[in-house]
């Protein structure tokens, strides 16, 4: 069990598999920071859950003062010791259209702020004799996408968490890399029913992933239950990696 005032700071807490991890680590008895760029799911999520350990900061990712927001968000006596970045955003179109602003804002909102934060709290984190930081990548940063940029950057998403856990190893830090497998969030919630039925069958399962499956194994890797697991890249995809 977590102490109330040990935080967890959860970037794109709004969406479906930011919510479900909320809901999770406050069963725990932990408290969340939960940071996101929608208001009105934000403030919908502070309702439905009613919680004295939730805290909710609206705000964009690519701020320039993102670290100080954060920082003046935070209790003077919080611990903490997590970090989940979920937030990021699909954007830019194939090579041929592709300009120079999306493929810079993919990097600014999906790959900067996690090495910001990472920054920032790792020396609370050292201080407070450990911590874990999952941050959510996707299969294509390693297969590839019709989209450069968002595979991109989550191909450097990765090469940033392993790093991460080379350097913040000897600090009692883990670092590791959650690769989900197809779900319905607010970032595919347009996908037509024809999509979501063809991504499902490529699944070994034949389903998709639900918000909370993903969750679950945040809240794992999260947890002292998977203390010698660090600068892994877990593959929750059920096999529709490989039908990418």
């Amino acid at each position: 069990m977590l102490h109330m005032n040990t935080y967890t700071l959860v970037t794109g807490a709004a969406g479906g598999l930011g919510s479900a991890l909320c809901e999770i680590l406050l069963s725990r008895n932990g408290s969340v920071l939960a940071v996101d760029h929608n208001v009105s799911r934000l403030e919908a999520l502070r309702k439905r859950l009613d919680h004295e350990n939730f805290l909710p900061l609206t705000a964009e990712l690519d701020h320039p003062e993102l670290e100080a927001l954060v920082h003046a968000r935070l209790p003077g006596d919080a611990v903490v010791r997590g970090l989940v970045n979920i937030a990021a955003q699909s954007i830019g179109g194939d090579i041929f259209s592709l300009d120079d602003a999306d493929w810079e804002r993919s990097f600014s909102v999906n790959v900067t702020p996690a090495m910001k934060l990472a920054r920032m709290l790792a020396p609370r984190m050292r201080a407070a004799g450990g911590g874990s930081i999952v941050n959510v990548g996707s299969p294509v940063g390693i297969v590839g996408a019709r989209k450069p940029g968002y595979a991109a950057s989550k191909a450097a998403l990765t090469g940033l968490s392993v790093s991460l856990a080379r350097n913040l190893g000897p600090h009692g830090i883990r670092v590791n890399v959650l690769l989900p497998g197809p779900m319905i969030t607010p970032l595919t919630e347009d996908w037509p029913e024809s999509k979501r039925q063809k991504i499902a069958a490529s699944s070994f399962l034949g389903r998709l992933c639900q918000p909370l499956e993903a969750a679950r194994i945040i809240a794992f890797l999260l947890s002292e239950e998977s203390s010698y697991v660090t600068g892994s890249v877990i593959d929750a995809t059920a096999g529709s990696m490989f039908g990418h």
